[in-house]
């Protein structure tokens, strides 16, 4: 739905009932997915599915005071949430009293379709050419480029995506691997052949009248090695319209309901690099390797199956590589146990699962530099894991008990895009002496977190990795860790009203630090919330500070930790000073 589509306000009249109509009605729609906000006299959770009628109508009778939200679903049609202000966008929140009964009007929309040909560099369709739409995403808090729909050409070259959010996309186009190949080396056979009859010493013909002959060698047919090592090759995608990099790449803009027709692709066949390689520390019994090929550039997804696991030998292969640096990281994992089977079936009891010991966490990682070679080898070694320990100190007026708590530290990778963890992540039990050691702790950027207490703080060097991760090298253990807990939470709370002072619930809340070294991916300053339908928002534990709170009509997700939009946010924002411990109230008038 367009930001600026109109959508009509609730009504109330008759006993306890809500039933929204879809206009234009449409018989068949799934409508559903009422879901319960927490409230007063409220169940914690609800959720019920009903379909349309003829007439696109449908009701939910029955249902308990609350808080709610209503989608729509329907094939070829985008999801819609009721009072979202663009397609894809968060819905508002309607709040049902007893005997209320609340009529809505949801417009559908369709999805966008962008079509065109995939064509060779002869000017030939390509048929069964995989084709990707990707767009920018900024869920992770970091913006990247990401597929979001796939189509594969057909007997003509064409292909078509649908169903496609309104916004900007970045297609790309690969060539079938196998009938490029193939073509690739009949045209190679062909010109060897042209060049033969050029070159070659023309024969006179045996009988007169007949044609002078060339006597062309025929190259020996592959052998069966080589057919699956070519079957294995791969080629890099071309960016529309011709581009083999996306640099320079030509943006499609799409809207709801458009088609874009005319979106043509002239493949380059550029063949994708390989990187293979052995891992050379030998592994016990029971442990596993799980490898990953990261891209260094975190706008960029890493390639297409960048994930693999070694062979008895140790060795591993990564295809499909498009120039770039990159990152090898491996990293041991528990195994299968070992099972008795029986003509295919499992017999005997199951096996527990394997636990690694610390001698057997490990890890190791190489940087590839891949510049469009072919081939490029690389050698794994694996070095042991790492521990991170240090004590729990209270800022509270009661001390714990800590022979009587459960407080589990645990070491988890920063908010990131592409994390080097597999697998559980490592933590401890903090003993009776108030200190822990997590062991199997890998390289990356972390941070430490503490269960059972409000967290004020997890210091490391002096350094609070709550808001600075900790770029951990696994060169060293760490031994200083010192993590706070405090019993006294900060409360941010307030109304918005628009400006005819009535509650304002379809925008958003944005609270920000002022100081923009916090301005990081999943930063715990940062914060993003709806009001309720009362126009009332609450927001607690945030760390002590200096803030700028604003209200948003339209947030992506994702959006609040981005720093150019935080910095469009300063001018608008009102500033405000969290202190420790402290219930702040902030009114906020939206214009």
């Amino acid at each position: 739905m367009p930001a600026n589509a109109p959508v009509a306000g609730a009504g109330r009249s008759g006993p306890i009932a809500a039933p929204p109509v879809v206009s234009p009605p449409v018989g068949g729609v799934r409508g559903g997915g009422l879901q319960v906000n927490v409230g007063p006299g409220s169940p914690s959770s609800l959720s019920r599915t009903v379909f349309t009628d003829a007439n696109g109508e449908f009701s939910f009778p029955r249902m308990p005071a609350g808080n709610f939200t209503v989608s729509v679903y329907l094939n070829q049609f985008l999801q819609v949430n009721y009072g979202q202000r663009r397609a894809g966008g968060p819905g508002r929140t309607l709040a049902l009293a007893d005997g209320q009964q609340l009529t809505l009007k949801i417009p559908l929309l369709r999805g966008g379709v962008i079509t065109g040909t995939v064509l060779g560099q002869d000017g030939e369709p390509q048929s069964n050419a995989q084709v990707r739409a990707l767009r920018y995403d900024l869920s992770s808090g970091v913006k990247r480029l990401q597929t979001v729909s796939f189509a594969q050409a057909d007997d003509r070259g064409v292909y078509r995506m649908f169903n496609l959010q309104p916004g900007d996309y970045v297609i790309a186009a690969s060539p079938n691997a196998s009938e490029a190949i193939n073509n690739e080396r009949q045209a190679q056979e062909a010109d060897l052949v042209e060049r033969a009859i050029v070159s070659g010493q023309a024969r006179p013909p045996a009988v007169p009248g007949l044609t002078p002959t060339v006597a062309v060698p025929i190259a020996p047919p592959m052998s069966p090695g080589q057919m699956q090592m070519m079957g294995q090759q791969a080629y890099l995608p071309t960016y529309a319209p011709s581009s083999p990099t996306l640099s320079s790449a030509t943006k499609v803009t799409v809207v709801g309901g458009e088609e874009r027709a005319g979106v043509d692709i002239l493949l380059r066949l550029t063949l994708a690099s390989t990187i293979q390689g052995v891992v050379t520390t030998p592994l016990d019994a029971g442990v596993a390797l799980q490898l990953a090929l990261l891209s260094d550039d975190p706008a960029i997804d890493s390639p297409q199956g960048n994930s693999a696991r070694p062979d008895q030998n140790g060795k591993f292969v990564f295809r499909a590589v498009a120039p770039g640096k990159y990152t090898v990281f491996a990293q041991t994992v528990p195994g299968q146990p070992p099972m008795t089977v029986v003509n295919g079936q499992v017999v005997g009891p199951q096996p527990p699962p394997i636990v690694l010991t610390d001698a057997q966490k490990m890890w190791g990682k190489v940087q590839v530099t891949v510049a469009g070679e072919p081939q490029i080898d690389v050698s794994v070694s694996l070095e042991p894991a790492r521990s991170i320990s240090g004590i729990v100190v209270f800022d509270m007026a009661k001390q714990p008990d800590l022979t009587r708590s459960r407080i589990m530290v645990t070491v988890n990778p920063a908010p990131s895009p592409q994390p080097m963890f597999f697998g559980q992540q490592p933590q401890a039990q903090v003993g009776p002496d108030g200190r822990f050691t997590v062991t199997g702790v890998v390289p990356g950027r972390l941070m430490i977190r503490g269960s059972g207490y409000l967290m004020k703080s997890a210091v490391v060097g002096g350094q609070d990795t709550l808001d600075f991760p900790l770029e951990f090298t696994g060169e060293r253990d760490v031994t200083d860790a010192v993590l706070t807990f405090t019993d006294t939470p900060t409360e941010l709370s307030g109304t918005l009203t628009d400006a005819a002072g009535k509650p304002a619930d379809d925008v958003m809340i944005v609270i920000a630090a002022s100081d923009t070294r916090y301005w990081t991916p999943g930063s715990r300053r940062i914060v993003a919330t709806r009001p309720s339908p009362d126009g009332r928002y609450t927001i607690r534990s945030l760390p002590a500070g200096a803030y700028v709170i604003a209200a948003v009509s339209d947030l992506e997700a994702g959006a609040q930790f981005d720093p150019e939009f935080l910095r469009t946010l300063l001018a608008v924002s009102v500033p405000v000073t969290i202190v420790e411990g402290s219930k702040i109230t902030q009114d906020l008038r939206v214009k």
